[in-house]
């Protein structure tokens, strides 16, 4: 216990984004009204193995360096580490430009500097997508996920966590190609389906 740094300590060293609060609130909330226990339990329970990371005492593996950010692979999950803050104080609204079929939109939140879209069916497959202006670090459970970088249709690098287990949630972080927005989509789908997902993810048009 020696070992562990003063509480202050960790809280300046591994400060989660206040996109990250700001969501994570918006949804538990509405999912508490919209959904059964067992989804909340679901979400929360990655919600909870990304939290583990205030306490970083687990050693970390460097395995990936870009333009925007570095990526450290911890024993619990995958961190983005972001090495420059935009002066912007207002993101793009987007949207799905494709959305497969029995799919219905459930939440589409939007606060100026950032947004949250989740779609769900039936059968409860989901997918969503956490949006909003670069800073601080991103923080994303890799249990049972294997990691690898795509290229996007343009030209944009993806950093793909893929489930294992074709029912858990696989993972999707890119940054948009003028370097002001960072995206995540996240969704219990096959690889394709969410490669079509995020290639299709568009701004909307002011009225």
């Amino acid at each position: 216990m020696s070992l562990i740094p003063e509480n202050e300590k960790l809280q300046e060293q591994y400060q989660l984004s206040e996109l990250f609060y700001h969501n994570m609130d918006n949804i538990i909330r509405k999912r508490q009204r919209k959904f059964h226990n067992k989804n909340l339990r679901r979400r929360c329970a990655a919600v909870a193995a990304v939290a583990l990371v205030i306490l970083g005492i687990a050693q970390s593996q460097l395995i990936a360096r870009g333009a925007e950010w570095l990526v450290h692979w911890f024993k619990d999950h995958v961190s983005f580490q972001l090495e420059k803050n935009t002066d912007i104080n207002r993101v793009s609204r987007y949207k799905f430009g494709y959305v497969p079929e029995g799919f219905e939109q459930i939440i589409d939140d939007y606060y100026d500097i950032s947004g949250y879209i989740m779609y769900e069916n039936e059968y409860g497959n989901r997918f969503d997508l956490a949006y909003g202006e670069i800073g601080g670090s991103l923080n994303i459970d890799n249990e049972n996920k294997d990691f690898t970088i795509l290229t996007g249709t343009h030209g944009e690098e993806i950093y793909f966590l893929r489930a294992q287990n074709p029912d858990d949630d696989s993972s999707m972080t890119w940054i948009s190609k003028d370097g002001t927005t960072i995206f995540n989509l996240m969704g219990d789908l096959p690889e394709d389906e969410l490669l079509k997902l995020q290639e299709n993810i568009c701004p909307v048009e002011h009225e």
